[in-house]
């Protein structure tokens, strides 16, 4: 699980529920999977550092410092990297609709630095910016979020992301 020293309180109690860490991680994923016409658009506007910008997992919201030391690092072939304060912690792949509205997505945790999560897959949705991306993922085993927006008890996380500038 991640070291509760390097996020806020709320962030390393988000993290550590029942899952979450996981599916937090899935958050930061990058998205793959995409149609061959649309792979060019979203794959190369994906690509890059992104750092959590805010979590909000079950209408408690942390946006605080700690939790914008938080990068994720997707690669051009749609694997990705979850890093914080500079060890990475998880990896994983995903796989996109796009044609949906709005766009779903299936992310699948393939490594975690304690073993934990790896190999389950949590439905979302995901919107993507020119520089900033939001994530919401339906957590333990939960129906597919239809909305950017977790409310207390309902068992989504959502992530807003900003690109890092190289």
């Amino acid at each position: 699980m991640f070291n509760a020293s390097l996020t806020t309180p709320s962030a390393a109690r988000i993290c550590s529920r029942r899952g979450l860490t996981a599916a937090f991680a899935l958050a930061m994923a990058s998205l793959v999977g995409l149609p061959a016409a649309a792979r060019a658009n979203d794959h190369q506007a994906m690509a890059g550092t992104w750092q959590v910008i805010s979590i909000d997992a079950n209408g408690t919201l942390d946006d605080s410092e700690n939790v914008r030391r938080i990068m994720v690092i997707n690669e051009p072939n749609g694997d990705w990297a979850l890093v914080m304060n500079g060890d990475t912690v998880a990896r994983g792949t995903s796989f996109v609709d796009e044609e949906t509205n709005p766009k779903t997505v299936d992310l699948t945790i393939t490594e975690t630095n304690d073993g934990n999560n790896v190999g389950r897959t949590y439905p979302g949705i995901y919107e993507l910016g020119e520089k900033t991306r939001r994530v919401c993922l339906a957590m333990d085993g939960g129906e597919r979020p239809t909305q950017f927006f977790s409310a207390a008890a309902s068992g989504h996380v959502l992530v807003t992301y900003e690109k890092v500038e190289k």
